[in-house]
């Protein structure tokens, strides 16, 4: 009867109970949703940094552009075009600048070809070829002409073969001789044109190409001087002695083009696995195995990671070994752009040395496979994953002992040197950075959402504690308020209840019953409340974000950063709320002590009064 009476009570006076019910549920929703935002920031803090990587890309950038032109023979005249042109290269040293804390320092990495024996066992490709070949007539080499193929040094192609060979670059086009024998290097180009064309069906055609000069550069970036290089004639009449000269020794050395084309694979050195875009980005990703550790990274271990497809064909399997001879070096594309992922094809440095010969394997080892991964194309461009590419440290071979294989040179770019810095800390690089004043070089820095991520866990940190304060605040006034309105404006009844006998017991019971069923109401629907909101707080907070460009568009971020800090369970609202209830009722117990310490004959007299 007690509790029905203290519910009846609270009957009285509607609109009062539903303010104060109201009231209480939204110090509850506070205090949830605060508590909530607490309990995911909090997690989401746990181990944050490791979780992310702050990465930056070199890239030098054109000096200028200049107008190009390039011979029609179409047309008969030159096309003219614009197109930009590098200054002097810079090297990687004018990076090494105070304010710049690196954890990995910034290279320009080369990729090395390796020779593998057992990758390929086929005679060549048609689309290639060193062949003695005669014209079927004297005349210019275009449009497309006709020549017999005399003698295969390399390809497909077979004694007596018919093809045709168009020069599409030259105003004045080399003229050939009948009854002359010409060794060249032929790529197949397109289709045949011009009255040598065979009538009523598509024959493919074929153009010189410059395997016979060499690309070689010394380790300071300066071309190797070659006199092939100089005189641009990629053809020779072959006749008796011929193969004793110097260019006749280089036409037999280039007889193994194809060999080592097909059995070619681009190995990657560098010191940790993230400075590579296509496994930072996840478009390479380990599937067998592990990542090489920085351990081994730091101390030049003799491991490596390498393509589930070449492990296929080798017949390779983590645990392994593979014998890598490396002997060349490539410094002028990224590897890419040399090696297209799906594609393959041929090795795009020419492999002669300014001396004639093919270059020598500088360095061979044994490295155990610790991982295979995948990788796949998904419009990175020259960031992309080369095929067959092979991954190892940096320090697993003595430093610069390919300086003498260097078969390509060029400046840095954002896919071959790139560096990692501390989290956070790409602001500070920056200002570091300007204040030398280079302007010749672009860095980008990525760092996997790790900005944006940490302003949302921040912002989330900041409005708990403002639900927290404001919901706990409003709370103690509150129940402050309504403890005072529905226990002091009941002296009367207590007085009364006292006088007929009941003990203070069972007067505070009776007051203060139905209270507390709706402090309890209000706390349980207001906790439910905040904690369904939490989700949609959250994405308030990240949507909201505006990630800082004041480094220009040199910063990029992930703009679909992975979310952070666990959701939390149901057991958190119901603590907040339990705590709210406690609050509640000791206010409301101490605000009824209070009072029940009055005689109740004192208390009807100030009522009178």
């Amino acid at each position: 009867m007690t509790f029905y009476y203290s519910i009846k009570q609270m009957r009285r006076s509607p609109l009062k109970s539903l303010l104060f019910f109201l009231l209480i549920g939204l110090c509850a929703f506070f205090l949830a949703l605060g508590g909530a935002l607490w309990y995911m920031g909090s997690s989401g803090f746990q181990n944050f940094d490791e979780l992310y990587t702050t990465i930056g890309t070199v890239e030098q950038k054109y000096e200028g552009t200049k107008v190009v032109s390039r011979w029609d023979p179409e047309r008969q005249s030159y096309e003219y075009y614009s197109g930009g042109y590098y200054g002097e290269w810079l090297k990687e040293d004018v990076l090494d600048f105070g304010g710049a804390d690196y954890i990995l320092k910034p290279r320009q990495r080369p990729y090395f070809g390796a020779y593998i024996e057992d990758l390929y066992n086929g005679i060549g490709s048609p689309d290639m070829g060193v062949v003695e070949a005669a014209p079927l007539e004297t005349g210019p080499i275009y449009p497309s002409f006709p020549m017999r193929v005399v003698r295969v040094l390399e390809g497909t192609m077979q004694e007596g073969d018919i093809f045709y060979l168009c020069d599409h670059q030259s105003e004045d086009p080399a003229i050939l001789e009948a009854g002359k024998t010409y060794v060249m290097q032929l790529s197949m180009f397109g289709m045949t044109h011009g009255p040598n064309a065979p009538d009523g069906e598509q024959v493919l055609e074929y153009q010189l190409s410059s395997g016979i000069a060499s690309t070689q550069y010394t380790i300071d970036m300066e071309p190797v001087y070659d006199p092939v290089t100089e005189e641009e004639r990629w053809y020779d009449e072959v006749t008796d002695g011929f193969y004793e000269t110097e260019r006749g020794k280089r036409w037999l050395a280039l007889s193994s083009y194809q060999d080592y084309s097909m059995r070619t694979i681009p190995v990657q050195p560098v010191d940790g696995t993230e400075l590579l875009m296509h496994f930072y980005n996840g478009e390479a990703q380990i599937t067998e195995g592990r990542d090489i550790t920085e351990k081994e990274y730091a101390e030049g271990a003799k491991v490596c990671l390498i393509p589930e497809k070449l492990a296929m064909q080798l017949g390779k399997k983590t645990g392994d070994t593979l014998t890598l001879p490396l002997y060349y070096a490539d410094y002028s594309r990224p590897v890419g752009d040399a090696f297209l992922l799906g594609v393959g094809g041929y090795i795009s440095v020419n492999i002669l040395n300014a001396e004639g010969s093919v270059y020598q394997v500088f360095n061979e080892q044994e490295y155990e496979i610790v991982g295979l991964y995948t990788a796949e194309d998904e419009g990175s461009g020259s960031y992309t994953a080369g095929e067959n590419e092979v991954v190892i440290p940096w320090k697993a071979i003595p430093e610069n002992c390919w300086k003498d294989n260097i078969a390509g040179a060029g400046p840095m770019k954002g896919a071959n040197t790139s560096f990692q810095i501390p989290n956070g800390t790409v602001e500070e690089f920056q200002e570091a950075w300007e204040a030398l004043g280079i302007d010749d070089l672009e860095i980008r820095f990525y760092d996997m959402g790790y900005t944006q991520l940490k302003d949302s866990l921040e912002n989330r940190q900041l409005m708990s504690v403002i639900f927290l304060f404001s919901g706990g605040v409003m709370a103690v006034l509150i129940l402050c308020f309504f403890s005072s309105l529905f226990i002091t404006g009941q002296k009367e009844r207590i007085a009364v209840e006292r006088l007929m006998g009941r003990t203070k017991r069972q007067c505070a019971v009776s007051i203060l019953a139905g209270m507390l069923v709706l402090s309890a109401a209000g706390c349980a629907a207001g906790s439910a409340f905040g904690w369904l909101a939490t989700g949609k707080a959250v994405e308030g907070v990240s949507d909201t974000l505006e990630f800082d460009r004041m480094y220009s568009d040199n910063v990029i971020a992930n703009t679909n950063p992975e979310e952070t800090g666990e959701q939390p369970g149901v057991a958190l609202p119901c603590v907040m709320g339990g705590v709210l209830l406690a609050v509640s009722a000791a206010i409301s117990a101490g605000y009824m002590g209070k009072v029940l310490r009055k005689e109740p004959l004192r208390m009807l007299g100030e009522i009178e009064e």
